[in-house]
């Protein structure tokens, strides 16, 4: 919002210029206060709105990783997929990031 000098008025205007319905200046206040938790539609819709990613606000990937994980929303085993392929994407990523496990010749100590 500071980059584009948006109030939270012109980014109300601005959402509802989106999708024709958007989201209140009141409702972006409480969420910008903390007082209300952002909807995925939301985020979407202010990501566009300041032309970012939705993927900008860690809100939002936390709530795509929960849905995709949550098997009333995906199915048991569409959530364990997901489940799996997130784990061996981490696994993959924490094993880049470890230094090479070779083992090192110590020097011998000198008598």
């Amino acid at each position: 919002m500071d980059e584009r000098a948006l109030t939270y008025r012109g980014l109300a205007e601005a959402t509802r210029k989106l999708d024709g319905k958007g989201i209140t200046h009141a409702h972006i206040n409480m969420l910008a206060n903390g007082h209300d938790k952002p909807s995925m539609r939301a985020m979407e819709l202010i990501a566009a709105a300041c032309d970012v990613d939705p993927d900008y606000f860690a809100e939002y990937r936390l709530a795509a990783a929960m849905r995709e994980l949550d098997p009333a929303e995906v199915g048991l085993e569409q959530a364990l997929e997901n489940l799996s392929a997130r784990l061996g994407a981490r696994r993959q990523s924490a094993a880049k990031a470890r230094p090479s496990q070779r083992p090192q010749a110590q020097p011998r100590p000198t008598s």
